[in-house]
């Protein structure tokens, strides 16, 4: 009995990596850069979109690509659709920056395992706890890169 209390009182005191690390209790989201991480991985990961969508983004989401319309229909609308065409698309987060109210995640896009991909970095704008705004631009992954230095 000790020993399960002394656990107990270590985890509340680092509550948020317990929480983390516990399945099914993951802490809430905190800052930009959290909320953008977990709308992130929800989204595109998970492929949880309408539950990324629900949680984590304004009703009067801003869009700057200039193929989507604003507003979470258009994303709601599309996303699914993809990920039914491209059932092994793979994100992968290579860095996350924030400052202020806008995060940045540079991250390689996939169509699937084969495809070099795009470098991708998406930046979002974050007000009141939910994303606001999104600018993003990509880079296709050459077959010769003019360097070694890779893209990431």
């Amino acid at each position: 009995m000790r020993m399960k209390w002394k656990s107990l009182a270590a985890c509340l005191l680092v509550a948020s990596s317990c929480l983390a690390a516990t399945p099914g209790l993951a802490a809430a989201p905190q800052s930009n850069k959290e909320i953008v991480v977990a709308f992130f991985r929800m989204m595109f990961q998970d492929r949880d979109v309408e539950e990324a969508v629900r949680r984590y983004v304004g009703p009067n989401y801003t869009q700057h690509n200039p193929y989507m319309r604003d507003g979470v229909g258009p994303v709601v609308d599309f996303f699914p659709a993809y990920f039914e065409q491209h059932p092994q698309a793979i994100v992968e987060i290579k860095r996350v920056i924030a400052e202020g109210d806008l995060v940045m995640i540079h991250n390689l896009w996939r169509d699937s395992p084969e495809d070099r991909g795009q470098a991708v970095v998406d930046i979002f704008r974050v007000e009141n706890g939910k994303i606001v705004e999104h600018w993003d631009v990509s880079q296709e992954i050459p077959e010769n890169p003019a360097n070694k230095n890779g893209m990431f």
